[in-house]
C-alpha cells in the first residue's frame, strides 16, 4: 500500500508540518529538530487528557470528540490515546498510516526516546505485530481513569455517541 498525503485542513495551519503532514501536538521532537511520528510526549499526553485537550490540535475540547481506538481497547471501554475533535480525527483517519489501516504491522525497531518522550506500555510487545483494526468512538464527554499504569480516557458508564469502524474488515471468506 502507498502512502496518501491529504490536504492540511486550516484548522490545523499552526501546527508545523514534516514530509506534507501535520504533526500532532503531542508529538515529540529530537535534540536535532525531527519530529517522531508514532511517538508521543508523556507530559503533553497527560495534561490533554486532564485539561480535556484535543491531541492533534492542542486546543480545548467541546461538546463532540472522538476517541481513536484500537480492537485491543474497546472491551476495556478506554484508551492512553488522547480525545480529539472531529475535524483532528478526520485529518489524523486519512493522515496517519497506521490507523488508516496502509500499514499492516507495527514497527519492529524501537524508535530512540529521550526523557521528555513516551513508549507506550505495550510498545515492546507491539513490536512487529500485526496492526489491529482501528475505530471512531464519539463522545460528549469522557473520565480518566487508569490503564496498565497509564493515565487514560475512558466511557465506561458513559453511552457513546457512536462507534464507527475504520479499518475493520470481513475476513477473505466473506468478500
Amino acid at each position: 500500500m502507498t502512502d496518501t498525503v491529504p490536504p492540511i485542513p486550516a484548522w490545523l495551519a499552526h501546527l508545523p508540518t514534516t514530509g506534507g503532514l501535520v504533526v500532532p501536538w503531542v508529538t515529540p521532537r529530537t535534540q536535532d529538530g525531527r519530529y517522531l511520528l508514532g511517538a508521543v510526549r508523556g507530559d503533553r499526553i497527560a495534561r490533554a487528557l486532564r485539561e480535556r485537550l484535543c491531541g492533534v490540535c492542542g486546543r480545548p475540547l467541546e461538546d463532540r470528540m472522538v476517541l481513536l481506538m484500537r480492537l485491543s481497547d474497546l472491551p476495556r471501554q478506554a484508551t492512553v490515546e488522547p480525545a480529539l475533535h472531529p475535524q483532528c480525527a478526520a485529518y489524523t483517519t486519512a493522515a496517519c498510516p497506521m490507523v488508516a489501516g496502509r500499514v499492516s504491522h507495527h514497527r519492529t525497531t524501537p524508535m530512540r526516546l529521550d526523557a521528555t518522550m513516551a513508549a507506550s506500555a505495550d510498545a515492546s510487545a507491539r513490536a512487529g505485530a500485526p496492526a489491529e483494526p482501528w475505530f471512531a468512538v464519539w463522545l460528549s464527554t469522557y473520565r480518566l481513569t487508569v490503564v496498565h499504569g497509564e493515565l487514560a480516557a475512558s466511557y465506561a458508564e458513559i453511552r457513546p455517541l457512536r462507534i464507527r469502524p475504520i479499518t475493520w474488515q470481513l475476513p477473505d471468506i466473506f468478500s
